[in-house]
């Protein structure tokens, strides 16, 4: 027979479980996981390194210390380098980005095909739908990396020294920098710009010294990275959106314990709650301060947006579909405007 004063502690520890039920024991604790997790980055109050840190303390809290992650900011290499490491089983977790994963796997290309999303809200609906499920289950069969996450990583916009950019046919003869991406030079060829790849340390530099005219990059790089100081005009016209990956060796996090690979993957997710809305007005507050810095901002309107979707995706799709397939193309196309009438109930 049960006494009443050990029902009421076989009832608080029934509750204990409920409300915490992925907290391990002190017992459990004593194996600990060490997990590095990095960036190729440095730490700052970024939304990206806002959701890693989180990820850290969610991990540890959870585990009962069974899991300790430990951060490398910009120490590892850059996106590339960490997916490499990921990949062979040498870095157990990165964020990494979507335009380094097409190295990987060429499908993951197609998300560089500009006007994809209509905003922040619609790109956030489009990562949790059953078609972006079945492009990193893909991915994992093809290399071995385990896509935990999607979060933001921002629009891309334009600036240049010449003129106010209001329209694509602004951009004609206008020498631009871009990565070293051929999507992004087709995407400049379609606007009747220049193209010239220049590394990012460089970039500074070759605006000052007149051997580009411009650039672009999401506001908060602008930012950051003061190009503000060696620009004139900025174009807040949100080309391509930028995806942040959280990645996992599959191997590796296939032979952890259901419980820790739980937790793993709850305090991804919670990264991406965190790291969305962050970087989303991070990057609004940045276009006000690159703004107050001197720089003149211009805002499309929704007929100039749709222009310059109009005179640059075709192109952009034509060479993407070369490099995965139309098939691919097409069905991403089809999903980023499934999404959109998601989000705006339509």
């Amino acid at each position: 027979m049960i006494t009443r004063r050990e029902g009421l502690t076989l009832a608080a520890a029934a509750a204990a479980a409920i409300v915490a039920p992925a907290i391990i024991s002190p017992a459990r604790a004593q194996q600990r996981t060490v997990i590095r997790l990095s960036i190729g980055a440095p730490d700052g109050p970024g939304g990206e390194i806002a959701g890693l840190k989180a990820i850290k303390q969610y991990c540890e809290f959870r585990s009962g210390g069974a899991l300790e992650v430990r951060l490398f900011f910009n120490t590892l290499g850059g996106s590339l380098q960490l997916t490499e490491a990921v990949k062979n089983g040498t870095l157990e977790m990165a964020l990494t980005d979507d335009s380094v994963l097409g190295s990987f796997h060429r499908p993951m290309q197609v998300f560089q095909i500009p006007y994809l999303f209509a905003s922040s809200a619609v790109a956030w609906e489009f990562m949790g739908s059953p078609f972006m499920r079945e492009m990193t289950d893909d991915m994992q069969r093809a290399t071995g990396i385990r896509t935990l996450a999607f979060s933001e990583n921002g629009f891309r916009n334009i600036t240049n020294n010449v003129r106010e950019v209001r329209g694509p046919g602004d951009m004609r003869g206008l020498k631009m920098r871009t990565m070293q991406s051929q999507v992004y030079v087709n995407f400049m060829r379609a606007l009747g710009a220049s193209a010239t790849p220049i590394a990012w340390p460089e970039l500074i530099p070759a605006l000052r010294q007149n051997v580009v005219d411009g650039q672009e990059n999401a506001a908060s790089t602008v930012m950051d990275g003061r190009l503000f100081e060696v620009q004139r005009y900025m174009t807040v016209n949100e080309h391509i959106y930028g995806m942040h990956l959280i990645i996992t060796n599959d191997r590796w996090f296939s032979a952890l314990p259901v419980d820790h690979r739980q937790i793993i993957m709850d305090a991804a997710r919670l990264h991406a709650q965190v790291a969305n809305g962050k970087k989303a007005l991070d990057n609004v507050a940045a276009v006000d301060q690159i703004r107050q810095a001197g720089v003149r901002v211009y805002i499309p309107t929704v007929a100039e947006r749709n222009a310059w979707r109009e005179a640059t995706q075709g192109a952009v799709r034509e060479f993407i579909a070369t490099q995965v397939s139309p098939e691919i193309v097409n069905r991403v196309v089809a999903e980023a405007e499934a999404a959109r009438r998601r989000v705006y109930q339509e």
